[in-house]
C-alpha cells in the first residue's frame, strides 16, 4: 500500500514538474516572439537632412521609428553611405511634433556646427518639451562633439527672475531688468484682450542668426477665443560661458503680423 502511495506522489511530482518547465518555456518562447516583433516593428528612418554639393558633406538625422510619434536611438550621418561618419546618440528621445536640424557656426570659429531640437513630450501632458543638442565641429579632431546646452528648466528659472509681465487697459508692460517695453494691444483687434499673459515655452523657436544661436519664446494675452493673443517675442541669446550655452541676454520683439519670425506652425 505503501509502495502504491509513493509511486503515486512521485508521478504526481514529475507530472507537476514537467507542467511547470512547460509553462516557463513556453511564457520565455512567447516574451522572446514578442521582443522579435518588436524589433522587427522598429524602422530605421532619415527625418531629417542638409543637402550639400559635396557628398561626404551632407548631414543626415537617423532613427530607430518605434511608433507612429515615437523615435529613438538618434545617430548624425556626415556623408551619404553607410561607411560615412556616424554619430550615436541612443540617449535621444523624439516625440510626434517636428524636429528641426540646423548647420550653422555658432562658436565664431568659421566651421559649421551642427544644431538638433527633437520634442520629449515623454510626460505626456500635450505640450512638447524642447529638447536641443548642439554639435561643435572640432578642427583639431575633424570632429564633432556634443556641446552642454543648459536645460529648459534652467530657462524657465532665469526668464521668472527677470521677466515681468503686467496689463493697464490697453497697454501691456514688459520689464526685463533695467529695460522696460510697453505696448498698446488695442491695434491687434483681439476678442477681449484680458490677464492672464503668459509666456508659451511650448511654442519655442531656435534660430542662428549671424553665428549667433536664439532662442524666441512668445508671450500671450487672453482672449475670448481658444487661442491667446500673440504680444510679442522674448528673444533669448545664448552664449558659451565655459561650461555651458546659456541664455546671456533676454530681449523683447513687439509682434508685427508682417513679420515672418511671428509665424508659429500649429503641432
Amino acid at each position: 500500500m505503501k509502495t502504491r502511495q509513493m509511486i503515486f506522489m512521485l508521478v504526481s511530482f514529475v507530472l507537476v514538474l514537467t507542467l511547470f518547465f512547460t509553462g516557463l518555456m513556453s511564457n520565455k518562447a512567447t516574451d522572446e516572439s514578442e521582443k522579435v516583433i518588436a524589433e522587427e516593428k522598429q524602422e530605421r528612418v532619415v527625418l531629417l537632412s542638409v543637402p550639400s554639393d559635396i557628398r561626404h558633406s551632407i548631414i543626415y538625422l537617423l532613427s530607430d521609428k518605434i511608433t507612429w510619434m515615437d523615435y529613438k536611438n538618434f545617430v548624425i550621418q556626415v556623408g551619404d553611405s553607410g561607411q560615412e561618419t556616424l554619430y550615436r546618440f541612443p540617449n535621444w528621445y523624439h516625440g510626434k511634433y517636428p524636429p528641426e536640424l540646423i548647420y550653422k557656426d555658432v562658436n565664431d570659429d568659421a566651421f559649421g556646427d551642427i544644431i538638433v531640437v527633437l520634442n520629449n513630450d515623454k510626460a505626456g501632458l500635450g505640450n512638447p518639451n524642447k529638447d536641443i543638442h548642439i554639435l561643435n565641429f572640432i578642427k583639431e579632431r575633424e570632429a564633432y562633439k556634443e556641446a552642454p546646452i543648459e536645460s529648459i528648466e534652467k530657462t524657465k528659472t532665469t526668464i521668472k527672475s527677470k521677466v515681468t509681465l503686467e496689463k493697464q487697459g490697453n497697454n501691456v508692460t514688459i520689464r526685463i531688468g533695467d529695460e522696460k517695453y510697453t505696448t498698446d494691444i488695442s491695434k491687434y483687434n483681439y476678442r477681449n484682450p484680458h490677464e492672464p499673459l503668459s509666456i508659451s515655452f511650448d511654442l519655442t523657436t531656435y534660430a542662428v542668426e549671424n553665428g549667433q544661436l536664439f532662442g524666441k519664446i512668445p508671450v500671450l494675452i487672453s482672449q475670448d477665443s481658444f487661442i491667446g493673443g500673440l504680444i510679442g517675442l522674448l528673444k533669448l541669446e545664448y552664449d558659451w560661458n565655459g561650461e555651458e550655452y546659456a541664455v546671456k541676454q533676454i530681449d523683447f520683439i513687439e509682434y508685427n503680423s508682417e513679420d515672418d519670425q511671428f509665424f508659429f506652425p500649429i503641432n
